[in-house]
């Protein structure tokens, strides 16, 4: 998880692919090897802006999550507007599982990555959610006691 945060599982051997098949159609060694370290540079350049883009968006989506699912617990609802909004929060750390998925999707297509370096944290992400649902189905339990 930490390799993942701190790089997005950012591949050199993917990028000197990358870089090899853009240049594959030079015939002139020199000229090749020239334009690679031009390509490579700007690669590197927008790789570096991008993760460290991304790293703040993930937190932000991460730190969402667990703040919304805190806020839904603080909330023992006796009222219907009180279950209300503990539902609420709880669709709100939904939300916030959702686009952490699809920013994950998003980093994983864009960077030269081992997308299967992604797979442990969205698996993780989906039981999250999954849990959350299942936390919000349960508190159905509420209704009964619910004043009007």
């Amino acid at each position: 998880m930490a390799e993942l945060m701190a790089t997005f599982g950012y591949s050199q051997k993917k990028l000197d692919a990358h870089i090899k098949k853009m240049t594959a159609y030079i015939k002139d060694a020199d000229e090749s090897e020239e334009r690679g370290k031009i390509i490579r540079e700007v690669e590197d350049n927008f790789s570096s802006w991008f993760i460290m883009r991304e790293r703040d968006r993930v937190a932000d989506f991460c730190q969402g999550i667990t703040e919304h699912l805190r806020a839904a617990n603080t909330i023992w609802p006796t009222y219907m507007n009180e279950f209300e909004e503990r539902r609420l929060e709880m669709d709100r750390a939904l939300v916030s599982c959702n686009k952490l998925q699809d920013e994950l999707q998003y980093i994983a297509e864009t960077l030269p990555a081992d997308k299967n370096k992604f797979m442990n944290i969205v698996l993780e992400a989906q039981e999250v959610f999954d849990m959350i649902k299942s936390l919000r189905q349960s508190d159905n339990r509420f209704l009964k006691n619910i004043k009007k």
